[in-house]
């Protein structure tokens, strides 16, 4: 049974492998993969269209001993196909170390469209904590911002029945991105369960977090003159920056996720080359 595939643009197909067609029983999961589940409603909607329209984006593998391959990229593609009752599949064979394969599996993860808040999260911290990474160098990596990676990672400070709620989408990120800022656990499921109870909107949630005395960080005042260093301070060190104060007295905040990110700022405060 033949697979359609999408011809690609001619400077991509022979980029980093070879496109073939190879039995679908010769090509085994990837043991790096990071995703150990997928979401039956995602996954029966891509089995339906590999039914329709075969596979348009060709896996990526690795050549293994006895003809086989192993697959490095493309992990949904292969259900969908084995339950659309595919023989073959559209592969791009590649050579790649066992540090790239994972690599490679985990930045798959991260660009899933499908993943929730907390899933992404986690797939941000396992890939930083296996190549050693702070969040400046995954967001060159990524193609992400410096603080789009933080704040996701941020919500896996919340206690665990908040972030379940961001899992099964009863609390959205943003609700949760707010919340993780309040100085207590108890605060914190305070609101969220005055968010889910009561339907609250991010600005009615705001009063609401107001009137508990703030967040951690709005707990002093930023003054409007302070909003653009605060912000070009945030540019310059990649990272999240909170300028509070009160008259003339107050804090510079200034974030930090492991000890090769407070190296790093500190030799940008210092003037230092890394």
């Amino acid at each position: 049974m033949l697979v359609p595939v999408s011809p690609a643009p001619p400077e991509r197909q022979n980029v980093g492998g070879e496109l073939k067609y190879v039995p679908i029983h010769l090509v085994s999961a990837n043991p790096h993969q990071p995703r150990s589940s997928f979401a039956e409603e995602s996954l029966e909607e891509m089995t339906r269209s590999v039914k329709e329209q075969g596979i348009l984006q060709p896996l990526v593998v690795t050549a293994q001993d006895g003809g086989r391959y192993e697959l490095v990229v493309g992990e949904r593609r292969l259900r969908a196909a084995k339950r659309a009752g595919l023989n073959a599949v559209p592969v791009i064979v590649r050579e790649a170390s066992e540090q790239q394969k994972l690599e490679l599996a985990l930045i798959e993860n991260i660009m899933r469209e499908d993943l929730n808040p907390i899933e992404l999260a986690l797939a941000y911290q396992k890939y930083l904590d296996e190549f050693e990474l702070t969040h400046e160098d995954a967001s060159h990596r990524l193609g992400k911002s410096r603080s789009g990676i933080s704040n996701t990672m941020r919500l896996l400070q919340l206690p665990e029945e908040i972030k379940q709620a961001v899992r099964e989408g009863r609390l959205s990120d943003a609700h949760a991105k707010i919340i993780v800022g309040l100085p207590t656990v108890e605060q914190q499921l305070d609101m969220y369960r005055r968010v889910v109870e009561r339907g609250l909107s991010i600005n009615r949630m705001r009063v609401e977090i107001q009137k508990m005395g703030g967040t951690k960080e709005a707990r002093l005042k930023i003054y409007p003159q302070d909003e653009e260093l605060q912000k070009k301070l945030r540019q310059y060190l990649g990272t999240r920056v909170s300028i509070q104060r009160s008259g003339y007295k107050g804090k510079i905040i200034i974030d930090f996720f492991n000890y090769d990110e407070m190296v790093e700022i500190a030799n940008k405060v210092l003037g230092e080359s890394k």
